[in-house]
C-alpha cells in the first residue's frame, strides 16, 4: 500500500503547493486574469478527468463546465455529478472521481512526452527496466528521470522552439493537476469503504504469496515509468516556479490576494 499510494499522497502535496505558490505571485502582480496563461489547457483536462471517472463509476453528469473563469469565486470550471447512496461502487468511485486530475494529468503529460521525445522515454524506460538490482520505486524512476534528462535537456535542444514548448505545455498541465478541497471531502465517505478490501488484500497477499522481494520488483516494473512522469513534472513545475519567481521579482506587487 505504501509504494502504490504513497508517491502519490506526496506528489498530490507537491503539486498543490507549486500550482499555490505560483498562481499567487503571478496573481500579486499581474491580476487574477494571469491564471488564463496556463488554466486554458490545465482546467479543460482536469475537469474532464473527473467527467470520464464520474462515467466510469456509474455516476450522473449533471453540469460539466470545462473552462469558465469566474473571479468572484477564483473558480475555473466544474463538474457536477450524483451518485446513489449506498452503492458501494458509485460510493467507492467518489475516492477515484477526486484523484482523477492527477490520473488524467499524468496520462497527458506523458502523451507530451512521447509526443516530443519519443526516442530518449523510449530508451530511458527500457534501460531503467533493465536495472534489476534495485528494486525501490523511487531509485527506478530517477533512473528514468536522469536518462530522459540527459537526452532531452541537451544545448541543442534548449535552443529549439519544440523545447520551450513542450515545457510551457507541462507546466499548463502540471498546474492544474491538484485536486481541490471539494474534491478530497467527497472521496472520504469512499476512501473508507476502500481501505477495508485493500487491508484484506494485503493480508491474504502476505499469507499466501510470501516471497516480497519478488512482488517488490513486479511492482516497480509496473509502476516506475508512470512515476518517473509525476516525478518529472515536479521538478519541471519546480524550474518553472523558480523562473516566475526571478522573472517577476523586477515587478512591484500591485494586488491584494486572499485565499
Amino acid at each position: 500500500l505504501s509504494v502504490v499510494l504513497g508517491p502519490w499522497v506526496v506528489f498530490a502535496f507537491l503539486i498543490h503547493q507549486i500550482e499555490r505558490l505560483m498562481q499567487r505571485r503571478l496573481a500579486e502582480r499581474f491580476g487574477w486574469k494571469s491564471v488564463m496563461w496556463t488554466g486554458w489547457l490545465g482546467t479543460p483536462i482536469h475537469e474532464l478527468s473527473h467527467a470520464v471517472m464520474c462515467r466510469l463509476f456509474g455516476h450522473r453528469l449533471d453540469e460539466v463546465v470545462l473552462f469558465e473563469p469566474d473571479p468572484e469565486s477564483g473558480r475555473l470550471g466544474y463538474v457536477r455529478h450524483s451518485y446513489r447512496r449506498h452503492n458501494w461502487f458509485e460510493e467507492v468511485g467518489n475516492v477515484f472521481i477526486g484523484i482523477a486530475p492527477l490520473i488524467g494529468g499524468s496520462i497527458v503529460l506523458g502523451l507530451l512526452l512521447w509526443l516530443f521525445y519519443p526516442g530518449p522515454v523510449s530508451a530511458a524506460i527500457e534501460a531503467a527496466q533493465g536495472q534489476t538490482d534495485d528494486p525501490r520505486l523511487l531509485g527506478r524512476a530517477w533512473s528514468i528521470v536522469q536518462l530522459m534528462g540527459q537526452e532531452i535537456m541537451t544545448p541543442a535542444n534548449l535552443a529549439t522552439v519544440r523545447f520551450w514548448t513542450f515545457i510551457y505545455l507541462v507546466f499548463c498541465v502540471g498546474s492544474h493537476m491538484a485536486p481541490s478541497g471539494s474534491d478530497y471531502r467527497g472521496a472520504g465517505r469512499g476512501a473508507l469503504i476502500l481501505s477495508i478490501p485493500s487491508l484484506l488484500v494485503v493480508v491474504l497477499f502476505a499469507v499466501f504469496y510470501p516471497d516480497t522481494v519478488a512482488a517488490a520488483y513486479a511492482i516497480v516494473d509496473v509502476l516506475s515509468p508512470l512515476f518517473a512522469v509525476l516525478l518529472l513534472t515536479i521538478l519541471l513545475c519546480g524550474l518553472a516556479l523558480t523562473l516566475v519567481y526571478l522573472l517577476t521579482s523586477i515587478f512591484p506587487v500591485r494586488y491584494k490576494v486572499s485565499g
